[in-house]
């Protein structure tokens, strides 16, 4: 998680492949995201995703985890409201509990994407 000041300005591709591979997170990798604060309890969030090897529209799990990092590094409250590269946005609710977090609830947008078959 590295917050940004300008996330259209973030070298998402360049230096999330660096921290993706960097050897603290060997041997798996990690995703990495970047974040920005548009405002109170509100933040923008670009991710570099491992096993894509490249920028996604959005990750829930790295958008959950921005939200509660942004809690305790900005002072954010639930629910935190993250614009995804996608275009939607996104809203993270958890309890924040002495070191830990709590039922923590995405929410957001669900599309049909598609319908198959498989004959076996």
């Amino acid at each position: 998680m590295i917050f940004v000041p300008d996330a259209d300005q973030a070298m998402v591709n360049q230096l999330g492949a660096e921290v993706r591979y960097h050897a603290h997170f060997k041997p798996k990798g990690t995703n990495v995201n970047f974040a920005q604060v548009l405002g109170p309890n509100h933040i923008r969030v670009r991710t570099y995703e491992r096993g894509v090897e490249g920028e996604t529209l959005a990750c829930g799990t790295g958008v959950s985890a921005a939200a509660m990092i942004a809690s305790r590094v900005q002072g954010f409250t639930s629910p935190v409201k993250v614009l995804v590269q996608g275009g939607d946005t996104l809203e993270v609710s958890f309890q924040s509990s002495g070191e830990g977090f709590s039922d923590v609830r995405l929410n957001g947008p669900a599309d049909f994407s598609f319908e198959g078959r498989v004959e076996v």
